[in-house]
């Protein structure tokens, strides 16, 4: 979750197609510098797998927007929601998705968990329901009172968070992890 400076002066903002497309390069150039130095796996070993999780719905704005979502969530007993999390092998990599978008801080907490060399998260994947934040930072900062807000509630991440590491747990290592 990180937004591109594109601030000029004068406190205002380049929002233009051409920033679109410098920012767009950037990302596509440093994504190459970062793979450049790899070298290609022969015959990578592949395994997949995924795990329902139950997140309770505690904010009253993400109550509203899942069941009245066009997608037609299904919202269970109790005002919670299940979603799916999956987990992939390729070679050294493994990736876990993200059912929303997580702060910095619970995306390193859960790489270092990982079982790979390579670890990845996809976030916004399978559903979008919001934000993640730790409950220490949920409602800590006026900076963070609209992800809260717009978060399934303060426990979800602690709940994504140990749910993912059980699915790491149970999952085989990736390729050439000890």
């Amino acid at each position: 979750m990180v937004t591109a400076d594109n601030r000029r002066e004068n406190a205002k903002e380049a929002n233009t197609w051409e920033e679109c497309i410098r920012i767009g390069e950037l990302l596509a150039d440093e994504a190459l510098r970062i793979v450049s130095p790899t070298e290609a796996q022969t015959n990578p070993t592949l395994f997949c797998t995924a795990r329902n999780v139950t997140f309770p719905i505690e904010s009253e704005v993400m109550k509203y927007i899942v069941k009245n979502s066009p997608l037609k969530y299904k919202v269970a007993a109790g005002d919670k929601v299940v979603t799916q999390v999956n987990l992939l092998n390729i070679g050294s990599a493994q990736i876990l998705t993200i059912p929303g978008e997580a702060l910095p801080n619970i995306g390193y907490y859960v790489k270092r968990h990982m079982h790979a060399k390579v670890p990845l998260l996809f976030g916004l994947t399978n559903d979008a329901f919001g934000y993640m934040l730790t409950k220490v930072d949920f409602t800590s900062f006026r900076r963070y009172d609209y992800v809260s807000r717009t978060s399934l509630g303060e426990n979800t991440a602690e709940i994504y968070m140990d749910e993912a590491l059980k699915l790491v747990a149970d999952s085989p290592k990736a390729d050439g992890y000890k």
